[in-house]
């Protein structure tokens, strides 16, 4: 009997317990999306431009939407589609915009994602840049 006993407590105990090392993860059900406007030397925002997303080992980034169609001129960097992909450690992202007849607008974005791996963070980087 005592056997029994010891048995159904070492079950128990390896089946409640948690693990100290793996945090506990409540991600929301929301998609984010980390963006950036590119607007001209007037501040006006620019549509239909073609956008160039790589990463800092040249990996090619293609978001879900490259654009918003609600806000003119704004962009997607990068978005939750891209959790796996992402770490707790930044990831340097290059972004570039051009228009048809050549003109750019780029900037650098430091991203990353939780412990969790529920949503993409945007670290440093711009909220507006401008097409020159």
């Amino acid at each position: 009997m005592k056997s029994l006993i010891l048995i159904f407590m070492i079950v128990f105990l390896f089946t409640h317990c948690k693990s100290n090392n793996q945090p506990e993860c409540f991600c929301t059900e929301e998609f984010r999306s980390i963006t950036v406007t590119v607007v001209d030397s007037l501040n006006n925002p620019i549509d239909s431009l073609d956008v160039d997303i790589v990463d800092e080992f040249g990996r090619r980034i293609s978001p879900s939407s490259k654009q918003f169609p609600y806000q003119s001129g704004l962009y997607v960097v990068i978005d939750d589609s891209y959790v796996n992909y992402l770490s707790a450690e930044p990831l340097l992202i290059y972004f570039t915009a051009t228009d048809s007849i050549g003109r750019r607008a780029y900037s650098l974005f430091l991203v990353n994602t939780d412990e969790c791996k529920c949503h993409v963070q945007k670290i440093s980087g711009p909220d507006k840049i401008v097409l020159k």
